[in-house]
């Protein structure tokens, strides 16, 4: 069977860049992985439009022999989602929407800051319905999989640093039962003390983090409770879930 090998997270990737380097770490069946051609072809859009969502992190990818390889999962989650009209909103003004919709009006006019933002931001949500714009809202985070110790994957969801999203804040929306994945937000510059600390890999394994921006994570880490994020980042996460049921049930729960 042939073999790719996936590579490391370099810990001073500078925020919007790809995260993944070249390294021979791990190796993962290299069907499970797209060329840059192959994403396009799947997503229905230009190579150009797959490596800029390399380059912003919004695909996670690694290099190859020269060649940027995508992990399929990651690429068919990306295509589940509405591609929405019009650019991408920034990290900060997708925190501000996510915050308004999650009931927290407040703290999202304390991060949007100037008063055109957030009069932008209470726009924006009053006229685009979450569930069919999430993709403008991809700025909110770097994702990134991990593979890890089955002992270490439910410790990482009982960090003090982290906050559960997706697959484990489900009940949210009524979803019962433990998947054996963990998903959360963390913030960027912890990223080598989590990585470390549990002996992560990346790879495509239990272990899905979404890494905020360091400017942010105070501001989104206050308006949360109990140790998850705002109820609209966990819908719209859970909108990327292989779970069929899971994205029924978020998508229901976005409708205005």
């Amino acid at each position: 069977m042939k073999h790719i090998a996936l590579g490391r997270a370099t810990p001073d990737a500078l925020p919007g860049q790809n995260i993944i380097v070249d390294d021979n770490i791990l190796s993962v069946d290299a069907s499970t992985l797209y060329s840059v051609q192959e994403a396009a072809e799947q997503l229905n859009v230009s190579p150009i439009t797959i490596r800029h969502h390399i380059a912003s992190g919004h695909l996670p990818a690694v290099k190859r022999g020269g060649a940027w390889w995508l992990d399929a999962s990651e690429v068919v989650r990306m295509g589940r989602q509405p591609p929405g009209a019009g650019r991408p909103l920034s990290d900060v003004m997708a925190w501000a929407v996510i915050l308004r919709a999650s009931g927290a009006p407040e703290k999202a006019a304390r991060l949007a800051g100037r008063d055109r933002y957030i009069s932008r931001a209470r726009a924006w949500t009053r006229d685009h319905p979450l569930a069919d714009h999430a993709s403008r809202l991809r700025a909110r985070a770097r994702s990134e999989r991990f593979d890890g110790h089955p002992s270490e994957v439910e410790r990482v969801s009982t960090r003090s640093d982290v906050l559960l999203t997706g697959a484990s804040a489900g009940d949210e929306v009524g979803l019962i039962g433990n998947t054996g994945e963990v998903e959360v937000y963390a913030p960027a510059h912890h990223r080598q003390t989590i990585v470390d600390g549990h002996a992560l890999e990346p790879g495509a394994g239990a272990v899905h983090i979404r890494w905020i921006g360091d400017e942010l994570w105070p501001a989104i880490e206050l308006a949360t409770t109990r140790n998850r994020a705002p109820r609209a980042a966990i819908l719209l996460d859970l909108l990327e879930s292989d779970d069929p049921r899971a994205r029924r049930e978020a998508r229901k729960a976005l409708q205005p």
